[in-house]
């Protein structure tokens, strides 16, 4: 069980590394609108290869998380699905780094404000790769959650199935234009990994030493 220590700790790892460089490179990269533009866009440009590499690094992170979440539910309620679908998470970051987001609206730098992104094959890769990681994640909340129902942990099982429900709409809503898309897709960036840091935190509370 001490074997799973390391790669839960790479949750929280994953999550602080995504969002600070992604916050940071929101505020910083000229012509980004993070109400017009997605977070993922911002691996185009000139320090593309930042976001890119974020996406990659995360990604390995959250597949080493989801071994460590397998080998921590030892003795638990098993819950095989959990940490299969975590690891279709880092799957989906992984993809994301590698078929960026096709430019548009303006960004990167240089780009007319008016152009649409155009779906190239590469962006159709990074589409699926979008679709890929968040709905593994959202399934991924509703097998915890119903492993903890289980297991009789009311707050945790409210708290994954209360983000199973919020993630979608945050998305749908960012499509529809309900909530400014890159605000929207922030926000359930922003909650995904904080429930997936949670999750890998509660799991290495239970590790034995």
């Amino acid at each position: 069980m001490t074997s799973a220590r390391f790669p839960l700790a790479l949750g929280p790892f994953a999550a602080a590394l995504f969002m600070a460089v992604a916050t940071v490179e929101a505020i910083s990269r000229p012509a980004f609108d993070l109400t017009r533009h997605a977070i993922s866009m911002l691996s185009l440009g000139d320090r593309g290869w930042l976001m890119a590499s974020t996406f990659v690094i995360s990604g390995i992170a959250v597949i080493a998380l989801a071994i460590g979440l397998r080998e921590a539910r030892a003795g638990r309620p098993r819950t095989v699905a959990g940490p299969v679908l975590t690891a279709i998470f880092g799957a989906g970051l992984i993809l994301a780094g590698i078929f960026p987001a096709p430019a548009g609206l303006g960004f990167p730098e240089g780009t007319t404000q008016d152009l649409q992104p155009v779906m190239t094959t590469t962006a159709i890769m990074h589409s699926v790769a979008f679709n890929l990681a968040f709905g593994s994640l959202i399934a991924a909340t509703f097998v915890f959650g119903r492993a903890y129902g289980r297991e009789r942990a009311r707050l945790w099982q409210v708290v994954s199935i209360a983000t199973g429900v919020a993630l979608p709409v945050l998305i749908v809503s960012g499509m529809a234009v309900l909530i400014p898309t890159g605000v929207a897709f922030y926000m359930a960036a922003v909650l995904a990994w904080l429930w997936l840091a949670a999750i890998a935190l509660e799991h290495a509370k239970r590790v034995r030493v």
